[in-house]
Formats: structure tokens, C-alpha cells, sequence
């Protein structure tokens, strides 16, 4: 059987069923976020850019944010047969990409990009009482990522020629 692969660009989201793979390339500081439910076997991807967006931005319809792709996805599973009780979630990237140069450390805004991505993501699925079975984070290297829903494999592929599952 042949997978259909289907691309999680930036700030987007997809849902995926049977036989398919979701696929999300370049993930540095963003935050690939997967969300399965393994009794339906119904599954998830979000590659998120940032943590939260200003207040003078309304909630985002994608993934763009940390603090609205969680709810979006959860509220897209549901409609589309996965249980909120059943949900799990495996995180990968957050990376301090060029550290130092780029995204130095500062008191007034915290840790690098990819850190306070990450916990911003972590946050959203506490609320919602969604536990993370599994991460691939920080580290200071690129990383692309395969969700297979009909398994819940994760595949990483790291830019340094590394591949892990998770």
C-alpha cells in the first residue's frame, strides 16, 4: 500500500487518517507538534512558529501560534471522530537556532525562541490535559519530521544525518 504524504508547511496544521504520512520540513526554533489518538487512529501535525501572539491579534485559524494551534487541532480532531480523552501528544524542535548570534539570551524576554515555543506548547496541552508521551527537543539543529497516524511513529530526521524514532 502506498502512503500519500501530505506537507505541514510554517504555521499550518493537518489532520491525517489511513494511510498516510504527514510530513513537516525545516523545523529549527518551531515546534512540530503531533497529536494521536491510537484507538481511533486518527492523528495530527502542527508546525508551530511562534509562542502567542500581541493582543491586538485575534486568535489564529492555524498554526501560526503556540497559544491557538493546540485548541485548533484538538477541536479539528474531535469533529473528525478522535477522543479528547484519548489524545497524546509528541513534541519535536524548539531549537536555539545560530545561538549568540541571533537569538541571544535577554533578561527581558527570556530564553531563546525555540525555548519559550516550546513552553508555550507545553502550557496549551496541560490546560488541556493532554499528556506528551514523547519529545525530540532544543539542541541547536534542524530537524524535519514523518507522522505516520495509522501507528503514531514519529520519524526524525536531524540535520546533521542523524534519524530517530519516537
Amino acid at each position: 500500500m502506498k502512503l500519500k504524504t501530505i506537507q505541514v508547511r510554517v504555521g499550518e496544521w493537518k489532520l491525517g487518517k489511513g494511510a498516510v504520512r504527514l510530513k513537516s520540513y525545516g523545523l529549527g526554533s518551531c515546534v512540530g507538534l503531533v497529536l494521536w489518538d491510537s484507538k481511533n487512529k486518527i492523528g495530527a501535525m502542527a508546525h508551530i512558529l511562534l509562542p502567542g501572539p500581541d493582543n491586538q491579534t485575534p486568535r489564529h485559524p492555524g498554526a501560526k501560534f503556540a497559544s491557538s494551534a493546540v485548541k485548533n487541532l484538538v477541536e479539528q480532531m474531535s469533529k473528525n471522530g478522535a477522543e479528547t480523552k484519548e489524545l497524546i501528544a509528541k513534541l519535536v524542535g524548539g531549537a536555539n537556532m545560530f545561538p549568540g548570534k541571533f537569538n541571544p539570551e535577554q533578561e527581558i524576554i527570556g530564553k531563546n525562541i525555540g525555548e519559550r515555543n516550546l513552553r508555550a506548547v507545553k502550557k496549551a496541552l496541560k490546560e488541556l490535559q493532554i499528556p506528551i508521551l514523547a519529545e525530540e527537543v532544543g539542541g541547536e539543529r534542524g530537524r524535519t519530521i514523518e507522522f505516520y497516524p495509522q501507528t503514531g511513529k514519529v520519524v526524525i530526521y536531524k540535520s546533521n544525518g542523524e534519524v530517530k524514532e519516537i
